[in-house]
């Protein structure tokens, strides 16, 4: 499998760990809020097991309370409280319901509870009818306090029961938890590992691609030399080849004219034979300008502005820095290069009838800007010359790859008015005679 297939199956992996941990956490977090409800479920019977004898006590206390004082605003209070009581029962009922083990005991509560509030009112009728005794009140009150103890006695049956639920419903609420926590830190850990691993996969291919793009980029460099050095073996062969025998043919035909004078057909030989000179001689300077090895940019960039005004028509202001060292070869050629492929563009592509050249340094860089003043790049193509270096063409392209081989950056800016290109070039010297001549045998 290629690295790229690794990468995705690491990311397919843990993108898939990710939705089974969610899914997994939902169901536990889930079962944690049913086992939460539970516990509080149960806490809730307790409470109302404590309320229910609670109200039963106040109960008992008014009905004490009026047959030792004969207050009959007691009574009213102990009514009232009786209500409490039935409503506290009914709802321990609801509560209890979905608990089989609760029924028969709730039944045993029920009775007891009947019976306890049916003494209860007994004695107070009996203190109401003014034939109560402290032997009867003492009878009843001794019934009364049996029938507590057995009530007592149940609700704490039934609440032993719920207390065991709710050991067990905690147990179960922290047995969720640890599910919870085990199934995320298990499933994140997985995750994190896969996605580590598509990090190192991806980092590996971002490896590869820089060092493929490393290696393009440095065969880009090496076919731009061997083009340069092609160029100039060309131009030398058209000059010492072509241009001598061309010359060579001209004073042959010079002589051959002096014996025929007059002979029209010789004059338009010799008239062909200046502009072939001429043409060969053009062409051998475009291909590698002498004047750039031996009088330097400035001179090779007036010479070739000269002649490209005066074959396009374009007319061209040039404003180059004087004075100063010269660059070094590597950087006055990639300069003129950018400048010729630049002004040719002009000519082919713009529909431009002015453009400006300017050659500046500022710091430790040369500045090389050619403006037009045209129809400008359409919007898609600059888009794509900014963002992915394409759509350009090869001549762009080129230009782009020499000033970054040199550690430069090239610019281009285009409007409805006209574009620019700019050519930022860090400043090398040029090696002194020196530095370049061959040591000697001593030297070495």
């Amino acid at each position: 499998m290629s690295s790229t297939g690794k990468a995705n199956t690491a990311l397919a992996a843990a993108v898939i760990f990710l939705i089974l941990s969610t899914c997994a956490a939902y169901l536990a977090f889930a079962r944690l809020r049913t086992s939460q409800a539970w516990v509080q479920h149960t806490r809730d019977v307790q409470l109302a097991f404590h309320e229910l004898s609670s109200t039963v006590t106040r109960a008992a206390r008014l009905r004490a309370q009026y047959v030792d004082s004969g207050d009959i605003s007691l009574v009213q209070r102990q009514a009232e409280a009786v209500v409490e009581v039935r409503n506290a029962l009914q709802k321990v009922q609801s509560l209890i319901s979905d608990n089989p083990a609760h029924r028969d005991s709730f039944a045993d509560l029920v009775e007891l509870l009947d019976q306890r509030i049916a003494t209860m009112d007994q004695s107070i009728q009996l203190k109401r009818s003014g034939k109560s005794t402290a032997e009867a009140q003492a009878v009843l009150s001794r019934d009364l306090v049996s029938k507590a103890d057995a009530m007592d006695q149940a609700l704490n049956a039934m609440n032993e029961t719920e207390q065991q639920l709710l050991l067990e419903r905690q147990d179960r609420e922290r047995g969720s938890f640890d599910v919870i926590a085990g199934v995320l830190a298990t499933t994140l850990f997985l995750a994190l590992v896969l996605f580590l691993v598509h990090h190192q996969l991806l980092t590996e291919q971002v490896r590869e691609r820089v060092r493929a793009e490393g290696a393009q980029r440095a065969l880009s460099a090496r076919l731009l030399t061997l083009q340069d050095e092609e160029r100039r073996r060309f131009a030398r062969e058209l000059h010492d080849s072509v241009g001598q025998q061309l010359a060579a043919m001209k004073m042959a035909l010079s002589m051959l004219e002096t014996k025929m004078q007059g002979n029209a057909l010789v004059q338009d030989c010799l008239k062909m034979l200046d502009e072939s000179i001429a043409e060969t001689r053009t062409i051998s300077h475009l291909l590698h300008p002498p004047l750039l090895d031996e009088a330097g940019l400035n001179s090779a960039a007036r010479w070739f502005v000269e002649g490209f005004a005066k074959r396009s028509g374009i007319e061209v202001n040039l404003d180059v820095h004087e004075g100063g060292e010269r660059f070094s070869d590597s950087i006055e050629l990639v300069l003129f290069r950018v400048l010729q492929e630049s002004l040719t563009n002009v000519h082919r592509h713009s529909g431009a009838k002015r453009a400006d050249v300017s050659l500046n340094v500022m710091g430790n860089s040369a500045i090389l800007k050619v403006r037009d003043y045209g129809s400008g790049l359409p919007a898609a193509v600059l888009h794509s010359l900014r963002e992915e270096g394409t759509g350009g063409g090869v001549g762009l392209a080129g230009m782009t790859e020499r000033i970054r081989e040199i550690g430069g950056r090239l610019e281009i800016n285009s409007s409805p008015a006209g574009s620019e290109i700019v050519a930022w070039v860090p400043i090398r010297p040029r090696p002194q005679r020196s530095e370049l001549r061959s040591p000697s045998p001593q030297e070495v």
